[in-house]
C-alpha cells in the first residue's frame, strides 16, 4: 500500500486566505505518492494565482477552472477525472497532519475490505487556534453504520475512499433547488455508500479542521438549512439504506411511528448482509440502541420497553464477527 497513488480532491471558491497553508501541509506529507486535483468554482480573490505557483511546480497536480459548479458537482467531476483508485478529501482551509496519508494507507492495508476510512480532527478558528469541537465519533464499521441512521458522522475532509466504490453508488450528487439551495453532499454519499460497503474512522486526529463562520456548512447550520437538507437526504435514500419501505423509514426518522419494533427488526436483518452481525445481537448493540433512542417515539412504549430490556443484555465480543 505504501506505493499506492492518491488523488487529493480540493474544490475551492475564493480560498486564498488559507490555501497556501493547506498546500504546505500537503508538501510536508511523509507519503509522497499523490497528486493534487483542484476544481475552482469561480474564485476572484487570488486563489488561481496561488494555485498556479504551486501546481505543478511544487506539487504534482492540475487545476480545473472556467466551469464553476456547486460543491457536490465539483467533487463529482474531480472523482471522474482522477486516475487513481484512492482519493483523499480536504478543504482549502484545512491542515493535514504530516503522517495523515501514511497512517490512513496503513489502516487500509490492514482492513482491505473497507471502502472508506476517515479520521478524527482538531478544530481550529480563523487564527489557527484550537477551539472546542469535541464530539464522540463512531470508529468501527458497525458503529459508523449505526451512527449514519441519525446523521453524517464521518468527517468529510478527513476521508480516503476507493474511487471504484464511490462511482459504483453514483458518485457525489447535488439535489439542491432554487428554493432549497443547500444539499448535504457528504451525508448523501455516505448513505448510498453504506448500502453496499463498510467504512471506518481512525481515532487519531490527522486533520486540523478550520471552523469558518462564512463557510457553506456553518452558514447552513445557522440558517437552519442543514437539518432540512439531511432530512431530504434521508427521504431520498433511507429505503435502500435501511431496507424499510419509504413511509416506514420516514415515520422512524420523524419519530412518528406508533410501533417501531418491526422496523428495528427489519433494519437489523438488512444490515447483517454488510457486517455479519445477527439481528438479535444488533438489537442489543450499544450504538444501535443509541441510534434508536433518537428515532423511537416517546409514545412508543413497546419499543421503549424493548430497548430498556436489551440494555440489560449487553453484547460480548463473541456475539458477532470482529470489526476493525
Amino acid at each position: 500500500m505504501s506505493q499506492e497513488k492518491i488523488s487529493v480532491l480540493i474544490p475551492v471558491l475564493n480560498g486564498a486566505q488559507f490555501l497556501e497553508e493547506a498546500l504546505v501541509s500537503l508538501e510536508q506529507q511523509t507519503h509522497r505518492g499523490f497528486e493534487v486535483l483542484v476544481w475552482d468554482n469561480g474564485s476572484t480573490d487570488g486563489t488561481l494565482e496561488i494555485l498556479d505557483r504551486w501546481l505543478p511546480a511544487r506539487l504534482p497536480g492540475h487545476v480545473y477552472r472556467g466551469v464553476p459548479l456547486s460543491l457536490g458537482l465539483s467533487l463529482a467531476r474531480l472523482v471522474e477525472v482522477a486516475t487513481t483508485e484512492l482519493c483523499a478529501r480536504m478543504d482549502a482551509d484545512d491542515i493535514c497532519h504530516p503522517d495523515r496519508f501514511q497512517q490512513q494507507l496503513a489502516f487500509l492495508r490492514q482492513h482491505p475490505s473497507l471502502a472508506l476510512v476517515g479520521t478524527d480532527r482538531v478544530c481550529i478558528d480563523m487564527s489557527g487556534n484550537i477551539v472546542d469541537g469535541a464530539s464522540t465519533l463512531p470508529f468501527k464499521p458497525t458503529d459508523v453504520l449505526h451512527a449514519t441512521l441519525v446523521g453524517p458522522r464521518i468527517w468529510h475532509p478527513t476521508v480516503i475512499f476507493k474511487r471504484s466504490a464511490v462511482l459504483q453508488v453514483g458518485n457525489y450528487q447535488d439535489h439542491s433547488t432554487a428554493e432549497e439551495p443547500y444539499w448535504s453532499e457528504d451525508y448523501d454519499l455516505w448513505m448510498r455508500l453504506l448500502t453496499q460497503h463498510l467504512a471506518a474512522t481512525m481515532p487519531e486526529p490527522l486533520l486540523r479542521y478550520r471552523i469558518n463562520p462564512e463557510g457553506v456548512t456553518q452558514k447552513a447550520m445557522r440558517e437552519k438549512r442543514a437539518a432540512l437538507a439531511r432530512r431530504r437526504v434521508w427521504e431520498r435514500h433511507a429505503a435502500a439504506f435501511t431496507g424499510l419501505p419509504s413511509q416506514m423509514a420516514m415515520e422512524l426518522h420523524d419519530r412518528a411511528s406508533r410501533f417501531a419494533l418491526p422496523a428495528l427488526w427489519r433494519m437489523a436483518h438488512h444490515f447483517q448482509r454488510l457486517d455479519g452481525i445477527p439481528p438479535f445481537t444488533r438489537l442489543r448493540h450499544p450504538t444501535f440502541m443509541a441510534a434508536m433512542d433518537k428515532l423511537v417515539a416517546r409514545k412508543d412504549l413497546a419499543a421503549r420497553v424493548w430497548l430498556k430490556a436489551c440494555r440489560a443484555l449487553r453484547p460480548t465480543q463473541a456475539d458477532g464477527p470482529p470489526t476493525p
